[in-house]
Parts: structure tokens; sequence; C-alpha cells
């Protein structure tokens, strides 16, 4: 019988943030921090690993 176990995964997107500032640099510097809300994007190919950086780790799921 098949088991469920969960796997912590990590995977890039790319997408662009549409920005006003003063200068480039200004723009970077929020597109960069964490006031700045991630813009849609698109999966990275092949960019999918597994999480071995995470305390979370690969387990079996209890089903009922």
């Amino acid at each position: 019988m098949k088991k469920k176990y969960r796997v912590p995964l990590v995977w890039q997107m790319w997408g662009c943030a549409y920005i006003e500032a003063e200068s480039k640099e200004e723009a970077i510097e929020y597109a960069l921090g964490s006031d700045c809300p991630l813009p849609d994007g698109d999966y990275l190919d092949d960019s999918i690993l597994l999480d071995d950086t995470t305390p979370i780790e690969i387990s079996e799921i209890e089903t009922v």
C-alpha cells in the first residue's frame, strides 16, 4: 500500500515588479526589501530542489 509523505521543496520564480522611485538605485533597494510585494511570476524550469535548509523533515503523513 502506498504511503503519503511531506517533502519540503524550494523552487525559483521570475517576474517583474513595477516600482515608482526617484532613481534606479532606489527602485532596486525597494524591490529587494521586505516592503515590496512579490510580483506574479513564472516557474523557472528545472529549479525545484529538496529543501535541506529547513528544520522540516521528510515525514510520513498519517491518513485516516
